[in-house]
């Protein structure tokens, strides 16, 4: 049998390396055989960009992974939160605050891979969605779930989401769900085009600036705090801004922060995702899945065969209209 394989980066390049087996596991676990791997922009941002921040050493990325469980011979997800489950926030549910916190495909070998092994609670049955692909939008479902749910303390009525890329549409479609307004800012028209005809309806796309909003949430791409700028001027007085983007280590907020107090702004953060309120987000994003339409079979149509990931990555440095809208790495054994 050939040895598992795993891509890596280690002093600075990336290749693919014997899969690791790492020993800091010591709960019951379970081997993964990877079928498909969603390569997320969070990760796209450290391998196709500099990086300012710090990389594990090596790193083996790779955290939206949807494969056989080898114990059972079922399809499952992997929910790649592994927390210590006996601190202060892991009692209330919050294991994304966890100071213990390790994550699949950062603290922990990643599925980029042939083959993860992970706690045995970390496995996901799935069911049975329209293509099993569609699991490696779990997280990204379950990071907009938790902001919707958990970031947003106002009634119901006008969102305005920034960001045309994954977590943006994934917000929208939760947020819509829930009763909202949902406008989406898209400036990218091939993106704008992609999106026409597999949203739902009641999510409205605009070209170059939202309307007044009582909630703009910032999803967009992190290089600069231009989106950040852009959901403060289409919030209402009083209003919230809820922040999901995931902003590069060195990015500063430019505006004058008297501007956004004074208007009774509250500015939020949602990071991951939580346990908390009887609710499970990665669960419940899986729920979700079994009765996705268009929009998921949108996000998972470009796929790489798994020894291709630097193609992969290429074609996301491509011109916007021939850019994947998310890349995924799927395994031929």
């Amino acid at each position: 049998m050939n040895v598992p394989r795993a891509w890596a980066v280690e002093g600075g390049e990336l290749r693919r390396h014997p899969a690791p087996v790492d020993t800091r596991l010591t709960s019951d676990t379970t081997t993964v055989r990877i079928r498909f791997a969603g390569v997320c922009g969070s990760d796209v941002a450290k391998l196709n960009h500099p990086w300012q921040g710090r990389l594990p050493e090596p790193w083996y990325p790779g955290h939206e992974i949807v494969g056989v469980d080898m114990g059972t011979g079922s399809w499952v997800a992997v929910d790649p939160l592994v927390p210590c489950r006996s601190c202060h926030y892991c009692d209330r549910g919050h294991v994304h605050l966890c100071p213990g916190l390790r994550r699949v495909g950062w603290d922990l070998p990643g599925g980029l891979a042939d083959a993860v092994t992970v706690p045995r609670d970390n496995v996901v049955p799935l069911p049975h969605p329209r293509d099993p692909a569609y699991g490696v939008l779990a997280d990204p479902i379950a990071v907009a779930l938790h902001g919707v749910r958990c970031g947003l303390g106002a009634p119901l009525g006008r969102l305005g989401v920034i960001g045309g890329g994954v977590i943006g549409v994934c917000t929208a479609i939760c947020a819509a769900e829930a009763g909202w307004d949902v406008h989406m800012l898209v400036r990218e028209p091939s993106r704008s085009r992609q999106l026409t005809g597999v949203l739902d309806s009641p999510i409205r796309l605009h070209a170059t600036d939202l309307p007044p909003c009582d909630v703009v949430v910032d999803a967009a791409s992190g290089d600069s705090d231009a989106p950040l700028r852009q959901a403060l001027s289409a919030v209402r007085d009083g209003g919230t801004v809820l922040v999901q983007n995931a902003y590069a280590p060195q990015v500063q907020l430019s505006v004058p922060l008297r501007d956004v107090f004074r208007r009774s702004i509250t500015l939020r953060g949602s990071f991951s995702y939580c346990r908390a309120n009887g609710h499970d987000d990665f669960r419940d994003a899986i729920d979700l899945l079994a009765r996705a339409g268009d929009w998921a079979a949108l996000m998972t149509r470009d796929r790489f065969p798994l020894g291709e990931l630097p193609q992969g990555l290429a074609a996301l440095r491509a011109e916007p209209r021939h850019r994947p809208f998310k890349v995924l790495l799927a395994s031929d054994i």
